[in-house]
């Protein structure tokens, strides 16, 4: 049995928001599996992007934005689930004066190769 707590993560940046790699495929036993969580700051966003193959469950822990699936623009807060299927193009924003914080579960995760972006981020 493996226990991770937010509290302990190490955050990494990544663009305009950080990630934090919570469960790899290896300790999920499931190629192109991966459990992570995404951290947008108050103002920040994740600008539109699509996937080929992968999957992605989200599943909002802490604070309210706008998460953007195709041409649905959603208000977002704590305890609020969407799935994302390939290649729907989707975008996050925090409109909130807290950070906006995402678990992400992904299937079939190619990697980075898969993080198409529809404009290059800033």
């Amino acid at each position: 049995m493996l226990k991770r707590n937010i509290q302990d993560v190490e955050w990494k940046g990544r663009f305009a928001h950080q990630k934090a790699l919570l469960f790899t495929e290896d300790e999920l036993h499931s190629k192109g599996a991966k459990f992570q969580v995404i951290k947008i700051s108050p103002g920040g966003k994740i600008e539109p992007h699509y996937h080929k193959v992968r999957t992605e469950v989200f599943y909002v822990l802490q604070g309210e934005g706008t998460i953007t699936l195709g041409t649905n623009h959603m208000t977002c807060r704590a305890h609020d689930f969407m799935i994302c299927e390939p290649p729907t193009v989707h975008a996050f924003k925090n409109d909130s004066d807290k950070d906006f914080i995402i678990a992400v579960f992904r299937t079939n995760d190619p990697g980075d190769a898969d993080m198409l972006w529809v404009t290059e981020p800033s």
